[in-house]
């Protein structure tokens, strides 16, 4: 496995530890990874400022997914923005109506941080919601980054927005490994090439895994590099 030359991995609990704080050896890794010829791609629920800038900061070589899919980007630069956030706002004002004061609306999103969707409170039922929008046929979906909830455009996702950017800039996708912790990481494991799930993720998700880590969060990504003869 050591032919990998593109890694794509999550952040929240991935790359960072149970209380969120960035995994110092995680990040010293993935500059030496790309040091060695390895891009890295951050891929996030995360809006694009907080992805871009933790991408720079890292030191990978800059290209991220945001949004859980809806923006493509190098750095802070959007190269596409892939879902409609109206799409995303006119979920949001249903929500509201049929749920109420429960669905509440994260600052970065009320201050127009994002481009393509609506970050809320994990503070509503998730499946009560899933199902207002399937029964309104809204062009809209629901995801639980287990940090957020993230109204998005039903079209995008991780792994769509990763097969994207690897047409844009020409990634290998056949020499690729994505690893991540939750739900939303599946759509991303459909693109890669070797998928890996750390310690902490859900049964469902460690199921379509090809190596499942001993390890949780960003001690998991260490694995994860270590397995793959990285």
């Amino acid at each position: 496995m050591s032919e990998t030359q593109v890694i794509a991995t999550d952040i929240d609990y991935t790359l960072t530890d149970a209380s969120m704080r960035l995994d110092t050896a995680a990040a010293e890794k993935i500059r030496g990874l790309e040091a060695r010829g390895v891009k890295v791609i951050l891929i996030s629920g995360r809006n694009l400022p907080a992805t871009g800038s933790l991408a720079q900061l890292i030191g990978t070589s800059g290209l991220v997914v945001a949004e859980n899919g809806g923006v493509i980007a190098k750095y802070q630069t959007p190269i596409k923005v892939l879902g409609r956030i109206e799409n995303a706002r006119a979920a949001l004002r249903m929500l509201r109506k049929r749920i109420g004061r429960k669905v509440i609306e994260r600052p970065d999103s009320k201050l127009g941080m994002r481009l393509s969707s609506v970050s809320l409170e994990r503070s509503f039922d998730f499946e009560v919601a899933r199902e207002l929008l399937r029964k309104s046929r809204m062009r809209a979906d629901l995801v639980d980054t287990g940090v957020t909830y993230i109204l998005l455009d039903a079209r995008v996702s991780k792994g769509y927005a990763l097969a994207r950017l690897a047409r844009l800039v020409k990634l290998p996708l056949t020499h690729s490994a994505g690893i991540g912790d939750n739900y939303n990481d599946l759509s991303l494991f459909k693109k890669v090439a070797y998928k890996i799930a750390v310690a902490n993720a859900p049964e469902e998700v460690k199921q379509q895994a090809n190596f499942v880590c001993v390890r949780s969060y960003g001690q998991g990504f260490l694995e994860a590099v270590a397995h793959l003869g990285l």
